[in-house]
């Protein structure tokens, strides 16, 4: 299969990898800082939530080569010093991975001041940092409760990718450093892949590339819906 082609966003000049859903996201920028006042608070919050999902998106695509290079080269097993960049580079992957979710959310909430702005608060520092992905959907299910993109949101929260995604970046964030398993061959047997004691991930090339692609999917579904409810609501 022929890989995407890389494009560049107007939006803030990066160049995103041909995963990055980035037709429906500039599509929603461009509707949305259309009906705000340039330099107001509320286009402060927006622009900002969504320049923070190409950042974060591209943050992590450079962490998962790094990753995956590493534990390619020097496997799971590789020494001290390496594994802690295979970790630094497993931290930064998945917590910049689930933050493109939490940046799309906050973005969306945003939207939703726009069109309802007291059903979405953002004016306050106490406001914005009691927004989250649960919090804009309870907000978007009390202001918009038939719109399709209700379901978009209820999709993805029971996702199981997306449920894996919320609690590594949790434990990594909050808790631990998760050690790992190793397998020893035994005569003939067939060698067991060595694993992370966190959801015993498997650690190998496709560890980070496989996450990525699923996140992709799931990020290209989520925008697909927003961009038709912003289009539905703005236009």
């Amino acid at each position: 299969m022929e890989k995407p082609t890389a494009q560049r966003l107007s939006t803030n000049g990066l160049i995103m990898p041909g995963e990055f859903p980035s037709t429906a996201f500039e599509a929603i920028y461009q509707a949305v800082t259309g009906k705000i006042t340039i330099g107001s608070a509320l286009h402060a919050e927006f622009a900002g939530a969504w320049n923070a999902v190409s950042y974060r998106y591209l943050a992590m695509t450079e962490y998962e080569d790094a990753f995956s290079k590493s534990i390619v080269n020097a496997g799971a097993s590789a020494d001290p010093q390496e594994r802690y960049q295979q970790e630094r580079a497993l931290f930064g992957f998945f917590g910049n991975g689930f933050s493109v979710f939490e940046a799309t959310f906050y973005g969306l909430f945003a939207l939703g001041a726009l069109l309802q702005p007291t059903t979405f608060p953002i004016g306050t520092p106490k406001d914005q940092q009691a927004i989250s992905p649960g919090r804009t959907r309870d907000a978007y299910s009390r202001a918009f409760p038939s719109d399709p993109i209700l379901g978009a949101f209820g999709t993805l929260f029971d996702d199981g990718s997306f449920k894996e995604w919320r609690e590594i970046r949790n434990v990594l964030t909050h808790r631990s450093a998760p050690g790992r398993t190793f397998y020893v061959t035994i005569e003939e047997s067939e060698a067991l892949p060595d694993e992370w004691k966190l959801l015993n991930i498997r650690l190998d090339g496709m560890t980070t590339k496989s996450r990525r692609l699923g996140l992709s999917g799931l990020l290209a579904n989520l925008l697909a819906a927003a961009w038709s409810f912003a289009d539905a609501r703005l236009s």
